[in-house]
């Protein structure tokens, strides 16, 4: 821009040049944080100072892999760890995400207790939650295989007894009371009278 004085038939100009206030710091509301596989943390960006010419943020992650980021809403996408980088002008800022895995909170059965013969099942249902834990694998165990079995939730019934068939997942864990009682019938050959029948 040119400022130009006159006083008769004199002037005088003089040649003023703007120079736009560049960008001097960018933060971030987080220096870091902690995600489990699916969540998302909203960063915010503050550019200074105030008068700065070009306040434009781009983000970036070292691994989006681990965790994207779109205009500063950061996504968990598989455990690990990453590193938000917001840039403005030539002055950036980080904030190093973990991600890390979404642990196991309650386990239930569909049943509490049993009563089996032996040689019948039963299937016992798992569920797990929250429904975004990272490992939902259920285990099952047997307080006593000689009385009953369990494999993937089926339990069978081996001999009279009580026993406790346990499900667990992640530290949790889940039990039921399976009573195995004998069959009245056991040992029975067809063709055989039944005592006391008819």
């Amino acid at each position: 821009t040119t400022i130009t004085a006159k006083a008769g038939d004199k002037t005088a100009t003089c040649s003023i040049t703007v120079i736009p206030t560049p960008v001097g710091s960018i933060t971030l509301t987080l220096l870091s944080a902690s995600l489990t596989v699916g969540e998302s943390v909203t960063l915010s960006a503050t550019v200074g100072p105030v008068d700065a010419i070009d306040k434009t943020v781009s983000w970036s992650s070292s691994d989006a892999t681990v965790a994207n980021v779109s205009n500063g809403v950061v996504s968990a996408k598989k455990i690990g760890t990453a590193t938000i980088k917001a840039k403005a002008g030539n002055k950036t800022a980080t904030c190093s995400i973990m991600v890390v895995s979404a642990p196991v909170g309650s386990i239930t059965l569909n049943l509490q207790s049993a009563s089996l013969k032996v040689g019948e099942t039963v299937t016992l249902a798992a569920t797990v939650n929250p429904s975004d834990a990272t490992d939902k694998t259920v285990t099952w165990t047997t307080s006593d295989a000689t009385v009953a079995t369990v494999s993937n939730g089926v339990v069978t019934a081996k001999k009279m007894g009580t026993v406790t068939i346990t499900a667990k997942a992640g530290d949790e864990t889940a039990n039921c009371m399976v009573e195995v009682l004998s069959d009245a019938l056991e040992g029975w050959e067809e063709g055989e009278p039944i005592e006391g029948g008819i």
